[in-house]
């Protein structure tokens, strides 16, 4: 499988008062279209980093972060804004979901944003909130979804314009163990059933055996890659 994702010598080093932190230190990552990649490690790590790299929030310090043969570190910030709303949906800690607006309609937002076509908005949004379980909790508010409906909610928004990669940051922090297998499930089957590739940043070990890839984090490098043949059903995690 072609390289969707590819990280090449990648530094990033921010300054911190008259020193300066290394959150990357040449790091080296290629990820095939279609594949669940776990990037594990500590704090400090460089998983975020490294997800914000890759979603175009940050760039890097030297090297290339090329996504469907581009170079993203190279854009000016208009082009790297158009590249965010295109190829890319964010699922974070905290869902980060409108409260004024019900499920459905956050999810309709996203869409807004590129398209105005209201009949096509709307099957894409009542088509989503189905694929994630939630076809009869559209009309609900935040406040009236449990977490992990929200974080549901919040997984249909960032697949809203089809991106080609899903990019979760502790996804399942905030949620507690049951729900948390809910959402990494759906996250799963949304990879399977749309294609599109995941990368998904946590500490927690045993999250791992969801993944067809495990990527574990050191000291802003790759300390092991590992490939799983055969990854485990969310329920079948024990945390």
């Amino acid at each position: 499988m072609s390289a969707i994702i590819r990280l090449e010598n990648v530094t990033k080093t921010y300054p911190m008062g008259e020193v300066e932190v290394h959150a990357l230190r040449g790091l080296n990552l290629e990820v095939p279209q279609g594949q669940f990649v776990v990037l594990l490690g500590p704090s400090g790590s460089g998983k975020t980093t490294t997800l914000n790299l890759i979603g175009g929030l940050d760039r890097p310090t030297e090297g290339k972060v090329v996504v469907e043969g581009e170079d993203i570190a190279r854009l000016n910030d208009r082009r790297l804004t158009q590249y965010r709303a295109a190829k890319v949906g964010f699922v974070f800690q905290f869902f980060n979901l409108i409260p004024t607006l019900t499920a459905a309609e956050n999810i309709a937002f996203a869409l807004e944003l590129v398209t105005r076509d209201r009949k096509a908005i709307q099957e894409r949004t009542a088509a989503l909130l189905a694929l994630v379980g939630l076809a009869n909790r559209g009309n609900h508010f935040p406040s009236q979804l449990s977490g992990g409906e929200q974080q549901r909610v919040a997984i249909a928004r960032a697949l809203a314009n089809r991106p080609s990669i899903v990019l979760a940051d502790e996804p399942t922090g905030n949620l507690d163990v049951e729900t948390g297998r809910q959402v990494l499930q759906a996250l799963r089957d949304l990879n399977r059933q749309e294609g599109v590739t995941v990368v998904l940043v946590t500490h927690n070990t045993a999250i791992a055996p969801l993944a067809d890839r495990v990527v574990r984090l050191h000291n802003g490098t790759v300390a092991s890659d590992e490939h799983n043949p055969h990854p485990a059903p969310a329920s079948a995690l024990n945390w």
